[in-house]
């Protein structure tokens, strides 16, 4: 039993997420706890910090939640300010190191001494003898940003990923605790957050296709606030039931909500298939994840009636075991948000 802990945190336009887990025997994984702040207006806009004042004392109000005073954590870059390059091939009969392949493609972004990168080897496909590589890249302020904003708290960075790969990293543990059985399966991940949907295609462990939209449970927000002339916290308390909706709530809101996001869907998929054959292109099966994704909303279905594949929500919490003290309701509600932030705590936890 390892016994090791790790903090995954996910800032968004509007909530900080923070989820702690532990390593325990045979690749479990424990929840031991999370917290959830809200963040005021204009605080992050998109995937820029505006108000870094602001955002460092809703984190210290998270971490209070949290009740960590100090630690390792991983957070995550927004896929829109990092270059991310999966398709990179390295011959072995190459005049240039793999590090100089590397930063020749780094530089196209930026000077070196401006920017962080990284790479990794990905297990080779076909017959060809090219050395298949991940590549990733960010400017430095950008990086620094963040890591200064934990310093602000008494954490540490120990990695700064990049949310993408979280979510990919959720779902390869979801796939786990289900006997691989999706592995081979040509899957879409779909995360569909506070302001921002992201989607990947996956197969056989890889990355074949990624996507960003500016759709999210905003859109649901804003509706209940224009139906109902409600506040944005009297809207998300409808949203989780913690108040009461209007006979037409289900049909004029939550329905009309849930085929926005089916269209969405639609629209990912008809993007990948304009990058692949028809035989190539086809989705065997759909994971929802995000705060977008409501419980028992009966998104799940629409999508699944919309897109005619299979879906199910991806909940990767739902999956772990829980030691956090939170009422199976209230875990119910918080899972789908939190995928991001496990999908970071995961990392270097074995």
């Amino acid at each position: 039993m390892s016994g090791k802990t790790v903090i995954g945190l996910d800032i968004s336009q509007n909530n900080i997420r923070m989820i702690q887990l532990s390593a325990k025997s045979g690749n479990q994984v424990q929840v031991d706890k999370y917290a959830v702040e809200p963040l005021p207006q204009n605080v992050v806009a998109g995937s820029e910090i505006v108000n870094f004042d602001t955002l460092v004392y809703h984190l210290q109000q998270c971490c209070g939640k949290l009740k960590v005073k100090s630690g390792s954590v991983n957070l995550a870059l927004p896929m829109s300010i990092a270059t991310i390059e999966d398709n990179l091939q390295f011959s072995p009969d190459s005049e240039l190191t793999l590090q100089e392949l590397v930063e020749s493609e780094v530089v196209r972004v930026g000077a070196l001494d401006e920017m962080r990168y990284d790479w990794q080897e990905l297990p080779h496909t076909g017959s060809s003898p090219e050395q298949p590589v991940l590549m990733v890249a960010a400017k430095t302020e950008n990086v620094d940003r963040y890591v200064d904003l934990l310093d602000e708290v008494g954490l540490t960075a120990i990695n700064v990923d990049v949310d993408i790969f979280a979510l990919f990293n959720a779902y390869a543990y979801v796939n786990e605790m289900n006997g691989n059985e999706y592995f081979q399966e040509r899957v879409i991940l779909l995360d569909i957050g506070d302001v921002v949907m992201k989607a990947l295609v996956v197969e056989n462990g890889r990355i074949l296709y990624r996507h960003e939209s500016n759709f999210g449970l905003d859109q649901l927000v804003q509706l209940i606030q224009r139906s109902y002339q409600t506040t944005e916290e009297e809207a998300l308390e409808m949203i989780a039931g913690r108040r009461p909706r209007p006979d037409e709530y289900k049909v004029e809101v939550s329905d009309y909500f849930n085929m926005q996001v089916a269209q969405e869907v639609q629209r990912v998929l008809q993007f990948f298939m304009t990058t692949r054959s028809h035989s190539e292109a086809a989705i065997q099966r759909i994971f929802l994840s995000g705060s977008g994704c409501i419980a028992h909303s009966g998104l799940v279905e629409v999508v699944r009636l919309q897109t005619e594949i299979p879906t199910q929500e991806l909940a990767p919490v739902l999956s772990a075991n829980i030691k956090a003290k939170v009422s199976d309701e209230q875990l119910e509600e918080d899972a789908n948000g939190l995928t991001t932030a496990f999908g970071l705590a995961l990392r270097g936890l074995f």
